[in-house]
């Protein structure tokens, strides 16, 4: 097996990415260290069970700690510009890289890349799908749970010749431009200007993916007028729901450039965010396997069968009429407004929002006041939210707990509303991620839908 990487690495940072990247290290057989700002036993029960020994590890890390020159440093997402954790990195490194980069320097296939500000994991995923029924061995991974470097591992054992990786604005910012055989932008609006600093650099962070003149670039046709092609001659593909394009939707049906695909009404997605998820992962299948493949009755077979995972749209209980739905992965206003287009009536959605804040726009949400019949706030950032649901005369209360806030969401609706955690944030306040804030959520709501019912029972009950 061999690697770009074969000087000592750092892997700096043991999450799930670090964690994976350390595992190829030791797949490789490069030499290599650890290194970490918490020191726990899970974090040296990991190190002792790769099947190569770290060199060294540095755990419970500081920036004032001594360390050796390493060749390479590949580091965390987290490792935010500013860290000096990251600058005394940077010091010692004679290059600094991110797990993507690390993982596509040494899986040795051709790759399809996804980025996006939402969309990114079902797009990523049924992708990886319409792959996989057309014939390729093909996975999804990245930015999804699944990171890279297990995927190159897989690569390199010979299970997998096709890896279709979710990418990040985190990921893209510190690497150069990647060679995929083909890429996406799904869509761009505000998220992550925390971390960027504007929405231009978030923006040319996300185009990055489409700057190799080689790769086939898929793009939206709402944000084409944004692209610009590496070379005069780069092939691209545009898609949209509603707007020209190479993919589209027509009389009913996915199609391709005036040829229809599926219908609508036979796709296991829903919406409109949904449908140009679909046209987007079939455009990247005829960009790799060529265009006859989105017309593979396996191909369409896939399409229909296929629905998202949890925590997107997910429809888990209905009680006395109302129906609840956990929307945690909706972490930015774009995604909040893709959620009540599907699931919103007229006035009929008690809507949780809330969370940790990314410096986003707000003002973003207005396409959705209508849906509203009622708004739970908490979380760090809802003094923020408070104020822009305010200005818009959205019936709103705020709430110190999550479980207070769903308990105020459940009992402000009625038969035929909708209870919708779609928070337009991010979760680290007071959640581990989107999963563990979606989870919660769900066990929230059946606990206090059944403590209604046995209360309703108990008042029906005829006095003896």
């Amino acid at each position: 097996m061999t690697s770009e990487f074969s000087g000592m690495t750092l892997i700096a940072g043991c999450g799930v990415s670090g964690r994976a990247a350390a595992r190829l290290a030791a797949c490789l057989g490069i030499p290599f260290a650890l290194l970490d700002e918490q020191d726990n036993d899970s974090l040296r029960a990991f190190a002792a069970s790769l099947p190569k020994q770290p060199e060294a590890v540095y755990f419970g890390f500081r920036a004032q700690d001594e360390l050796p020159h390493f060749e390479c440093t590949v580091l965390s997402p987290g490792f935010r510009a500013g860290n000096p954790v990251r600058a005394k990195l940077a010091e010692v490194s004679g290059r600094l890289v991110g797990e993507l980069e690390f993982a596509l320097g040494a899986c040795g296939k051709p790759f399809v890349g996804i980025t996006g500000t939402n969309g990114k994991t079902t797009t990523t995923e049924l992708t990886a799908g319409l792959f996989r029924a057309a014939g390729v061995r093909a996975c999804a991974c990245g930015n999804n749970g699944y990171a890279m470097s297990d995927a190159a591992i897989d690569c390199l054992d010979g299970k997998l010749d096709l890896p279709v990786v979710e990418i990040s604005s985190f990921q893209l910012e510190i690497m150069p431009v990647p060679h995929p055989a083909a890429a996406a932008v799904l869509n761009l609006a505000s998220d992550h200007i925390d971390r960027h600093g504007s929405m231009e650099a978030y923006t040319a962070a996300k185009f990055k993916l489409l700057g190799d003149p080689a790769a086939v670039c898929v793009v939206n046709s709402l944000i084409l007028d944004r692209f610009r092609p590496a070379a005069s001659e780069q092939k691209f593909y545009s898609f949209s729901a509603n707007l020209p394009a190479d993919f589209t939707v027509q009389n009913g049906f996915l199609s391709f450039r005036g040829r229809s695909i599926i219908p609508i009404e036979k796709l296991g997605l829903k919406g409109i965010h949904n449908l140009e998820n679909a046209l987007a992962a079939l455009a990247l299948l005829a960009s790799v396997q060529g265009e006859d493949a989105v017309f593979d009755p396996a191909v369409i077979g896939a399409l229909e069968q296929f629905e998202s995972g949890p925590h997107r749209l997910e429809r888990f209980l209905t009680a006395d009429g109302v129906q609840y739905i956990n929307d945690s992965k909706a972490t930015n206003p774009h995604a909040v407004n893709a959620a009540l287009a599907v699931v919103g009536g007229d006035h009929n959605v008690v809507i949780l929002l809330g969370g940790l804040d990314k410096a986003m726009d707000f003002e973003e949400l207005a396409p959705s006041m209508k849906y509203l019949k009622h708004a739970v706030v908490f979380g760090s950032c809802g003094q923020k939210i408070a104020a822009y649901l305010e200005k818009n005369a959205i019936p709103f209360c705020m709430c110190g707990t999550f479980p207070e806030a769903v308990e105020k969401a459940a009992a402000a609706a009625s038969s035929g509303d909708v209870v919708l955690l779609s928070p337009a944030t991010a979760s680290m306040d007071m959640f581990r991620d989107y999963k563990d804030r979606g989870d919660q959520f769900k066990a929230l709501c059946r606990k206090f839908t059944d403590q209604k019912m046995i209360r309703m029972e108990q008042t029906a009950k005829p006095r003896v």
